[in-house]
């Protein structure tokens, strides 16, 4: 058996073809799809991408691996053993899959990107040092990737992950594709109306006004060159879909190529290929637009497509709700293997065999970067504690009906309660499941909570991962003529007026 993961960094899932879109982003990737099956409730346990990785690739919640954000004591993994001893109830995915004799194999910069040097754990051939570290393009990726394949190809049981970042921002996939995805039916969503009612009343890092604030980096005039600073209008925000698909149109090519080499290789017909992203990008949830710093459905939502030689039916469609770290004991499962005990996963195999599956209850996760979330999913609602708002003006306590209001712009908590109360218990009893009694950790998110660390040119910060300091920001609303917000984010931090 061979595996192919397609690990796709930002990419939406309701921007991808076989999810409903109606440009041309992926045409590639919606074959893939018509020949196997498409989840449409696929989300991430922890966020953004560190998180989501770690969760993936340790096959255990954040708050048992101890990596809920980016920076500080949220970053570092807590690797299952001590000394030599590595414990067999916990094993790295990758690691699990090495002892069983697979090639492993990685080419992704992530490690180098985010300090994160447990993502090597468990890979036989570990590529990333080769890659500069997340601001590589896909052809670069590719120039690796395809000697490889084509050497390798043909040899037994490996698995082939493969990073591709382009579609994350800023946005600099090569102009051609940002031409051919405008030949689709541009999104409905958001209008013109919406978007100016957001930049006047939001504020904060990747909101509508505050897209890039440069004030907040010290030494830098231009945080992302090319980047525009603000999304004003229906225009502006435009050109930031149209970057975001356009990245998803390359790697959609570069995916292809791989796929002609599996094709002259004579192996397509026993390669598995799953394709995935590490997390999505929220694009007006709670007023924040192309970024993945909170925990709205926007950020969490992934595509998750597996086409599996002899077991997936094609154009199968599942909506059970299920999370990405639920991958690696399905993977073993259809290999005809039991899942170490320690994962956090639950294999969704049956419906890829064709079996009645409904999905999980509900789902619960966390953001561990500007702000610091946990939410509850259930088939309806979504319910965001918010732990720390960082810079943003947003609720403490957060629930939408999914169904009715998709985009989440119509917070609920105070007209119900009782759904609050109902979302807030499962919340509950998952902490105390993790933090108390026998076996219980010590929750990494009060220790990012906690944290004060130096960082962005020695200036002291505090608070959830990457806060610049509330004093800085206030000051910076109050230059540009917005001394109401000020107010409100100093009465919210609890800063002099």
């Amino acid at each position: 058996m061979r595996v192919l993961y397609i690990d796709i960094d930002s990419a939406r899932p309701d921007h991808l073809g076989c999810y409903g879109y109606q440009r041309p982003t992926s045409p590639v990737i919606d074959e893939i799809a018509a020949s196997g099956t498409v989840f449409t409730n696929a989300h991430v346990s922890d966020n953004p991408c560190n998180p989501s990785r770690a969760s993936l690739f340790s096959a255990r919640f954040g708050i048992l691996n101890g990596v809920v954000g980016h920076i500080g004591p949220a970053q570092h993994l807590r690797y299952a053993g001590e000394g030599h001893f590595h414990d067999p109830a916990a094993p790295m995915w990758m690691r699990y899959l090495q002892e069983q004799g697979w090639n492993t194999v990685s080419f992704s910069g992530f490690a180098q990107r985010h300090l994160s040097w447990w993502f090597a754990a468990g890979f036989t051939e570990f590529r990333g040092n080769k890659l500069p570290g997340g601001s590589e393009s896909a052809d670069e990726v590719n120039a690796l990737v395809e000697p490889w394949l084509r050497e390798n190809a043909a040899d037994d049981d490996w698995f082939l992950h493969v990073n591709y970042w382009d579609v994350h921002f800023p946005y600099d996939a090569p102009k051609e594709y940002r031409r051919r995805i405008q030949n689709g039916a541009e999104p409905a969503f958001l209008d013109d109306a919406t978007i100016r009612r957001d930049h006047d009343h939001f504020y904060g890092p990747h909101t509508a006004r505050d897209w890039r604030p440069e004030a907040l980096y010290p030494g830098i005039t231009e945080a992302w060159p090319g980047i525009r600073p603000a999304i004003r209008d229906r225009d502006d925000f435009m050109y930031f879909c149209d970057g975001h698909d356009a990245g998803i149109a390359y790697v959609d090519e570069c995916v292809g190529r791989l796929l002609a080499i599996l094709d002259e290789q004579g192996v397509t017909e026993e390669t598995a290929i799953i394709i995935a992203a590490d997390h999505s990008e929220t694009i007006g949830e709670q007023g924040i637009y192309w970024a993945h710093v909170n925990a709205s459905e926007g950020t969490a939502h992934i595509p998750l497509i597996i086409r599996w030689p002899g077991v997936t039916r094609p154009g199968t469609v599942n909506d059970g709700l299920l999370y990405h770290l639920d991958l690696p004991p399905t993977m073993l499962d259809l290999l005809g293997q039991d899942a170490p005990s320690g994962w956090s996963g639950e294999s969704f195999a049956p419906t890829l065999r064709g079996k009645e599956w409904p999905g999980r209850d509900h789902l619960i996760w966390g953001m561990g970067i500007w702000t610091a979330q946990r939410a509850v999913r259930t088939r309806r609602h979504l319910f965001i504690r918010t732990l720390h708002a960082g810079l943003y003006n947003i609720d403490r306590l957060n629930l939408f009906d999914l169904e009715q209001d998709p985009w989440q712009r119509h917070n609920l908590a105070g007209e119900c309660p009782d759904l609050v109360a109902a979302h807030d218990h499962l919340l509950s009893e998952w902490w105390h499941s993790h933090c108390t009694g026998p076996g219980s950790v010590r929750d990494p998110m009060v220790d990012l909570l906690q944290s004060s660390f130096r960082a962005n040119g020695g200036r002291r910060s505090s608070g959830p991962d990457i806060d610049f300091g509330a004093e800085h920001f206030v000051a910076y609303l109050r230059e540009q003529g917005r001394p109401e917000q000020a107010d409100d984010l100093s009465r919210r931090r609890g800063l002099p007026i």
